[in-house]
């Protein structure tokens, strides 16, 4: 059997990696241009993110297939979404509130809380609706990278653009899968823009 591109795709914008490329973005933006300020706290922040949004997260999943409550790590079905999705939006809280705290990178804790969100509001969607998380999480981070795009005055949006095309490449990576039909993906996406749409609205009033 010759390898599924779309199962690569997958798991290169899995959600779980999408908090690691949001503090390569910050990085990019604004450690650059201030790492006079920053000196080496930058590394505490980075292994903060990994360890509460990645290595933890992904221990406890292991440990809930182990102990049986939830019956696969891929959370195909809606049943074993919950606890990991509550897992995950505790400690996206927690890193943000931390963050908040730090005050190193500006906005980088409303970021997490922001995803706390997203994930609480997945959550509440799977009771009724099994969206699609990656979409969900590609249409947040298209919203976050076109509104940085143009906050920063990028004269060439790239990023902007790989972003778009990332979110489609990850949509058609979902169907061609056979995990999601096209109203979930394009659901996911939107619900995942808006949200970012709406709190970047409130945070800014």
């Amino acid at each position: 059997m010759g390898r599924n591109p779309a199962k690569y795709i997958s798991y290169i914008f899995h959600p779980l990696w999408m908090p690691m490329y949001v503090f390569l973005i910050f990085f990019r933006l604004q450690f650059s241009s201030h790492s006079y300020e920053y000196g080496n706290s930058w590394i505490y922040i980075f292994l903060l993110i990994l360890l509460n949004t990645l290595f933890i997260p992904v221990l406890l999943f292991y440990l809930m297939r182990k102990f049986e409550l939830i019956e696969s790590l891929h959370m195909e079905n809606r049943k074993d979404r919950f606890l990991p999705f509550l897992v995950t939006g505790i400690f996206y809280l927690t890193t943000g509130y931390v963050l908040n705290q730090a005050a190193v990178f500006q906005n980088l804790g409303h970021v997490f809380n922001f995803s706390a969100i997203l994930v609480f509001i997945a959550l509440i969607t799977t009771f009724f609706w099994k969206i699609s998380i990656h979409s969900m999480a590609m249409g947040a981070m298209s919203g976050f990278i076109i509104y940085f795009t143009r906050l920063h005055f990028f004269e060439t949006p790239w990023l902007a653009y790989a972003a778009l095309m990332a979110s489609g490449f990850v949509g058609y990576a979902r169907l061609r899968l056979d995990l999601h039909t096209p109203a979930q993906v394009y659901g996911g996406f939107l619900i995942g823009a808006a949200t970012f749409v709406i709190t970047l609205l409130w945070l800014l009033n």
